[in-house]
């Protein structure tokens, strides 16, 4: 072995754990050049900072993958106490907030230097100076880092294809302890491709990947989730991709190779509705018959004027005929609905509540899931948000509380804040996001769950939700048995 490599994923604050995509994908070429990688995962993690720490004595450097919000806190907590107990170990930062804002990432003391962008081959050039005890990293593409205390940017590196990338070393994890997590449930994250061809403002994809779409070869998708859900005994397989089906006879060529391999697993994909809508009804039952059990859409809003302000160019008409189309094959439909976006207005909000009414009756096993509005740096809509009162946080440090707060918004605050929750609390109850762990309703709680679910639905078709004594009540039981509250992994 060359050395050791400790990468870490800082928790989502989720119930949900599924092993981290993120870093397998960055170990694969670090294993093919000899190295030995741990990854430590929070969520599987009791005494995550502990776990790091003892896994970098002697180690060649510490990766930490980071998203804006919750995951920074964390990142940040466990940096600064590796740094305590191994000084002189470099701290590498990476992931999406690192490669949206990568010099104020790096003008953090506990970072020294920045992955920006896709950062496979990036951050294995960077191990390899580390090991060689060199830490001036001139020269290496995809890459900022620290001289003498000054900022030094390397140029961009282009896009690396995933299929020439080595293969993906799954077995650095063990998958029981997710298993443990999730009850029993074996499931796993997976990737077929990169980026996204549209360009919704809200979304900052664009910012690390361009609007460009690259694809994993329909072949090799096909042969890994096989093999993986055979070794591993995965019941479940969520394909994160931005948007699978932006080239329908890929996902039908894989859809005909899982057949053909007689694949005995489930699995989940994200796409738009005009993209369903364009497949046929026999393209549809195929994708049915090789697995397919739920489809995640980006709807976002019920209001046309309020799609067209964040350039979401989407018809409704292909959400109604979706829902119902995938009734009949028995895929699930889950609609993402984000609340507060600046446009939004009382209008708005009812026209949303009207288009969940009316996808609710096209297919009563549809669910959504809701969000309030949270403006990311890099998407083309942050300077709005900015514009309209949002206060940039200066530092790395600043944005670990950022998400947090911002979920009261300058334009969404007080009382139309606690309606807004109020709408939200009532669609969770009336069209219940499925999560990915799932325990049945036994007993009297199963008919008193689906009097709650159409009691809910009543009440959003005429906004009757001023004295909201149901979700009072649910969440009075839920205190009672110490419920979590739940967690979505989307």
């Amino acid at each position: 072995m060359r050395g050791r490599v400790v990468l870490f994923f800082p928790s989502y604050f989720s119930d949900e754990a599924a092993p981290p995509l993120a870093l397998i994908h960055l170990a694969a070429p670090l294993v093919a050049n000899g190295y030995e990688v741990r990854i430590v995962d929070s969520a599987v993690t009791e005494d995550c900072a502990g776990a790091v720490g003892a896994a970098c004595d002697g180690a060649v450097c510490l990766g930490i993958s980071m998203v804006t919000g919750p995951m920074i806190t964390q990142g940040v907590e466990v940096a600064r106490a590796v740094r305590a107990r191994c000084p002189g170990l470099p701290i590498v930062a990476g992931g999406w907030h690192a490669s949206i804002l990568p010099e104020q990432t790096l003008r953090s003391a506990s970072v020294d230097a920045v992955v920006k962008g896709q950062g496979e081959i990036t951050f294995a050039e960077i191990v390899d100076r580390y090991a060689a005890s060199e830490r001036d990293l001139g020269g290496i593409a995809g890459c900022l880092y620290k001289k003498d205390g000054e900022v030094v940017w390397n140029p961009d590196r282009g896009y690396t294809d995933i299929n020439v990338l080595p293969p993906r070393p799954f077995h650095l994890i063990d998958f029981e302890r997710y298993a443990v997590k999730c009850k029993g449930l074996r499931w796993l994250l997976y990737c077929t491709s990169h980026g996204c061809p549209w360009d919704c403002s809200y979304c900052s994809n664009a910012s690390v990947y361009g609007r460009n779409w690259k694809p994993l070869h329909a072949e090799t998708a096909v042969a890994e989730m096989a093999e993986l859900a055979a070794r591993y005994r995965l019941q479940v397989i969520d394909i994160i991709d931005d948007n699978y089906l932006v080239r329908r006879d890929r996902a039908l060529d894989i859809a005909e190779g899982l057949l053909r391999g007689r694949a005995r697993f489930a699995y989940y994909m994200q796409t738009r509705t005009d993209q369903v809508d364009r497949l046929s009804d026999e393209d549809l039952a195929l994708l049915a018959r090789s697995g397919l059990r739920r489809i995640f859409f980006g709807l976002e809003s019920g209001s046309a004027r309020v799609m067209r302000s964040v350039n979401k160019r989407l018809d409704l008409e292909t959400a109604y005929r979706t829902a119902q189309r995938c009734r009949k094959v028995g895929i699930r439909p889950s609609f993402n609905l984000i609340f507060g976006l600046p446009a939004e207005e009382e209008e708005d909000l009812r026209d949303t509540l009207a288009v969940v009414d009316r996808i609710g009756r096209a297919n009563p096993e549809a669910d959504f899931f809701t969000n309030i509005f949270s403006p990311y740096p890099g998407s083309p809509i942050w300077p709005e948000a900015v514009r309209r009162g949002i206060e940039e946080p200066r530092t790395l440090e600043e944005w670990a509380d950022f998400h947090p707060k911002v979920q009261v918004l300058p334009w969404l605050s007080g009382a139309r804040h606690a309606r807004i929750q109020r709408i939200r609390d009532y669609i969770r109850m009336g069209y219940s996001a499925r999560q990915m762990v799932v325990e049945r309703p036994t007993g009297w709680r199963g008919p008193a769950r689906d009097a709650l679910r159409a009691l809910a639905r009543r009440r959003l078709r005429s906004l009757a939700i001023r004295f909201p004594f149901e979700v009072w009540a649910l969440r009075a039981y839920k205190a009672l048995r110490r419920v979590p509250a739940p967690a979505v992994i989307n």
